[in-house]
């Protein structure tokens, strides 16, 4: 079916998504009455109970079902979503991104299988068995390109000639591609200019991908989400951040390209704190990227 939806776009739930295809208003997952389609929701609800919906290494999202207390069970949306291909039904997606704020619209997912996950915790913080459904993307990206160093990657396993390459193009295609996926769980917007919109974004490893091991490479925490001039800045060591969060910028970015390139640079900005396992790589980048263009920072 048509869907008015693009991949990486912001919606308001209540005008834009139920507004053009009803369904329920609250809670996880819709089920339009008149509208062959499940919607469901992935985000802040299951982190506030001690759970989250995850990627594996092989691309597939596992999502939590429906149902706050006690174990939950095979009906109502939770059967919806499990049984969408039977019932010739398309699934959709959506990110929360907070309290009061629009949705993010990652696109067309196919269920290819469901289990139960004993010890997860309910709203009330009892032990029970939750479903988990094994969801495949069949969109070709999130809408979110790749920072400037990574896309020189892809790149120059493309130019490669041979068997070998080919199956680098499609290894390093595979990461980029999973790394984006987990990024979008942990970073909302870019710190600078609070874009939150994918289509006008990049996935920057905050550690080189050159630099970066296997699982650093795919590690969603590894990673910012900037505009294509903060992107830039930030790739290039022109730019940091402390582990608190505070702009770094290099005293020796031109004062020219300071003052045309659009950015605040000196303006306060607070987007949350980086985790634990960003601080680390955040520690590389100073030290390394951008250390190489300014003095260490103690």
């Amino acid at each position: 079916m048509e869907l008015p939806f693009e991949v990486g776009a912001l919606y308001n739930r209540q005008k834009q998504i139920h507004g053009v295809f009803g369904g329920q208003q609250q809670g996880g997952i819709s089920t339009p009455k008149e509208h062959p389609l499940v919607i469901a929701f992935t985000g802040e609800a299951g982190v506030s109970h001690g759970y989250h919906d995850f990627w594996d290494d092989d691309e597939v999202f596992h999502y939590f079902g429906e149902g706050q207390v006690g174990d939950m069970k095979y009906v109502a949306g939770n059967r919806a979503i499990g049984e969408h291909i039977k019932d010739g039904k398309t699934l959709v997606v959506f990110q929360m991104m907070g309290k009061g704020r629009p949705y993010r619209y990652l696109g067309r997912f196919m269920c290819q299988s469901s289990y139960v996950q004993p010890g997860t915790p309910d709203r009330e913080g009892q032990l029970r068995s939750a479903i988990v459904f094994r969801l495949r993307s069949l969109e070709a990206s999130l809408g979110l390109a790749a920072s400037e160093s990574d896309q020189a990657e892809i790149d120059a396993a493309i130019d490669d000639v041979g068997a070998t390459s080919t199956r680098r193009e499609t290894e390093v295609r595979t990461k980029q591609r999973l790394f984006r996926e987990r990024l979008i769980g942990v970073e909302k917007g870019c710190r600078l200019t609070g874009i939150e919109d994918l289509r006008f974004l990049r996935a920057s490893h905050i550690k080189p991908w050159a630099d970066s091991t296997h699982s650093e490479r795919v590690d969603g925490e590894n990673g910012l989400l900037l505009a294509p001039h903060a992107d830039l800045l930030f790739d290039q060591g022109w730019i940091s951040f402390s582990s608190s969060g505070r702009l770094l910028v290099s005293n020796v970015l031109p004062t020219d390209v300071r003052s045309r390139i659009g950015l605040k640079l000196d303006a306060p900005r607070q987007r949350g704190p980086f985790s634990n396992r960003q601080i680390g790589y955040l520690e590389f980048h100073r030290d390394v990227v951008f250390g190489a263009r300014s003095p260490k920072i103690g």
